[in-house]
């Protein structure tokens, strides 16, 4: 087994060598390097967003969850999950929406439908958006949008509630990050251009079995896919990667891999919590966290080591 292993990471390394003669291609292949273990700062308010590439080993951008309000790409809408921001659905006539009573928002923490995913917003359904709260926790504001595909871009049609004037915008790109309130476009990854994405975010958790909304700070997948088990990570390897229990579900990884110790008043990480993931480019790894702390004793700033199967 430890012949084939070596011969499987030397024929790797090999591979990407010959690769490196050949044109530049999209897809991204991994760098030579078999494993990593990497620390990343959050921000002094853990507001800062990091992307992170598995296939490229790096940080491949940082940013303010308050440059954004929507991720689209030619497949998904979806809200800025990195701002606990809130919609709710509104079938009347647009015209008639002038505030929110009678509106049930929600967070889209989990799958909100059978054809939408975490976090998805519907093509031509008109949504009241919550944008969330600011660094200093006020109240950035409502807007009512609509989102409509066409042939040349993305249609945005908007309203400020009260207001009678509607607001029409065709953005001429398939993937973007987008700024409703400066509409503005940020050169950000797109999910296919990283695999975890790390930051504050809103999700279901339960504690002494009552489930609730709670802001955390976890791992959001891009487009990988991954699966944890409760082992440690020595003990797994290229044999113990079991394809079919893959899951694109964006919060597989998390925020779980942690948990606050009340007599200590700190979190401490879970030993024995593994995450076996196949990036973008389609390599399988196994990852785990070994702290939540910087040198000065902050939370909010995790270390994490990786190894490729």
């Amino acid at each position: 087994m430890y012949v084939m292993n070596y011969l499987r990471k030397t024929n790797y390394l090999y591979i990407l060598f010959l690769a490196a003669c050949f044109p530049k291609e999209e897809a991204v292949s991994p760098i030579p390097r078999i494993n990593a273990s990497v620390s990343l700062d959050a921000g002094e308010y853990k507001n800062t967003v990091v992307f992170y590439s598995l296939d490229s080993s790096k940080v491949v951008a940082q940013a303010s969850p308050m440059s954004w309000d929507f991720y689209v790409d030619e497949e998904v809408i979806r809200l800025n999950y990195f701002r606990s921001m809130r919609v709710a659905i509104f079938d009347g006539a647009w015209d008639k929406l002038a505030d929110t009573s009678g509106l049930k928002f929600k967070y889209l923490t989990h799958d909100n439908e059978d054809t939408l995913e975490q976090w998805e917003m519907a093509e031509n359904q008109v949504y009241v958006v919550d944008y969330g709260l600011d660094n200093e926790f006020n109240p950035i504001g409502l807007i009512s949008v609509r989102f409509e595909r066409s042939r040349n871009g993305l249609k945005i049609a908007y309203k400020h509630l009260g207001e009678l004037e509607l607001q029409q915008i065709l953005v001429d790109k398939s993937s973007f990050y987008y700024n409703l309130r400066t509409q503005t476009i940020l050169d950000l990854p797109t999910e296919r251009e990283y695999d975890l994405a790390f930051g504050r975010y809103t999700d279901l958790v339960t504690l002494d079995n009552i489930t609730q909304e709670y802001t955390i700070y976890g791992v959001i997948q891009g487009r990988a896919s991954a699966y944890a088990e409760n082992k440690s990570f020595d003990e797994i390897g290229e044999a113990n990667f079991e394809t079919m229990k893959l899951s694109y579900h964006k919060t597989v990884i998390g925020w779980d891999w942690k948990n606050f110790n009340l007599s200590k008043n700190a979190f401490e990480i879970l030993e024995n919590r593994t995450y076996l993931v196949q990036s973008n480019a389609q390599f399988e790894f196994k990852l785990r966290f070994v702290n939540f702390y910087n040198s000065l004793g902050q939370s909010g700033h995790p270390t994490f080591e990786w190894q490729l199967l």
